[in-house]
């Protein structure tokens, strides 16, 4: 991947609007909405999800960033933090057909709470290298956070929370592998790469709708189906990440002049299962379709990148 980087130190963020106050420093504060999935892992229970905003207050003479917010542990149980100066990085990557700025922090020991449990472990991406969904009538509306700033955020409170962020509309892409029998009883295996697959959270009723954009599920498709819409999937969230599941889901297929949504039959979800671990930055998905199909893929809804510290 193409990169410039930029010394934090010496240059002023071309993106950032700074001030300068009457000592030279000049610094900028940054807020960036997310939602936070705090685990427990002395009892390894439902996780803590909530919506969050994270505040990054960047002295850019310095180099040195500090982040604060207020956080839901767990039912009843609120905390705050901001954490000790954090020195940063940034560097511009290419992404699709120009660059995007990336920022990079990362501490062992970030500071503490309100309650005066350490903050640990600390790493932190900003990056805008998220992919975008097509846009078709009758689809929910592309949400994204603001001033495009995604958080991919990992840290650990005290001796038992671990908090890990992501985002409620993610679109993955990656590399699907689908297995079936063709006409003539002959095994087949068919691997595509165009397609991609949108998971929209509706974080109150904890249900999502996936959206399948682009998919080929054979090789003798004559052209990818442009889009499968699955509604009304169950929403859970473990120890482990998120996942999303359904089973026997009729799809809907949405024209794209009218933006109208028509059932069809003929490609039946028998199962689907979305897995989303780790960073909260990859998927793993399987799924049987129209009685015929055993599909898998992996892909990530953004590019991490790798940065110097």
């Amino acid at each position: 991947m193409n990169r410039i980087m930029l010394a934090a130190s010496a240059v002023v963020l071309m993106t950032f609007a700074s001030c300068k106050n009457n000592d030279g420093v000049s610094t900028m504060t940054m807020p960036v909405t997310t939602y936070t999935m705090v685990t427990n892992t002395l009892d390894g229970g439902e996780p803590e999800v909530s919506g969050t905003v994270y505040r990054f207050n960047f002295d850019l003479m310095a180099g040195n960033v500090t982040v604060a917010t207020d956080l839901s542990l767990s039912s009843g149980n609120k905390t705050s933090f901001i954490t000790g100066n954090m020195p940063f990085n940034t560097g511009m990557y290419k992404f699709g057909e120009g660059y995007a700025e990336v920022i990079g922090m990362k501490s062992l020991k970030a500071g503490s709470t309100a309650n005066q449990l350490d903050i640990t472990d600390f790493e932190c991406q900003l990056t805008p290298m998220a992919n975008i969904p097509p846009s078709i009538d009758g689809l929910p509306k592309f949400v994204y956070p603001n001033d495009f700033r995604y958080a991919v955020m990992h840290y650990t409170i005290g001796e038992n929370y671990r908090a890990r962020t992501f985002w409620s509309d993610m679109t993955f892409k990656g590399s699907t592998t689908t297995r079936y029998t063709d006409g003539e009883g002959t095994n087949k295996v068919y691997t595509d790469t165009e397609g991609s697959y949108r998971v929209v959270m509706n974080m109150k009723d904890k249900k999502a709708t996936v959206i399948l954009y682009n998919i080929k599920f054979a090789e003798d498709f004559t052209a990818p189906l442009s889009n499968l819409v699955l509604e009304g999937m169950s929403l859970s969230f473990t120890a482990n990440g998120i996942r999303v599941s359904g089973t026997n889901i009729t799809p809907k297929v949405f024209d794209k002049s009218t933006g109208t949504g028509t059932a069809n039959s003929e490609y039946v979800f028998e199962s689907f299962d979305c897995d989303i671990l780790g960073d909260l930055v990859d998927s793993s998905i399987r799924y049987k379709v129209g009685g015929k199909y055993d599909g898998q893929f992996t892909g990530s809804y953004l590019e991490k990148v790798k940065q110097e510290q």
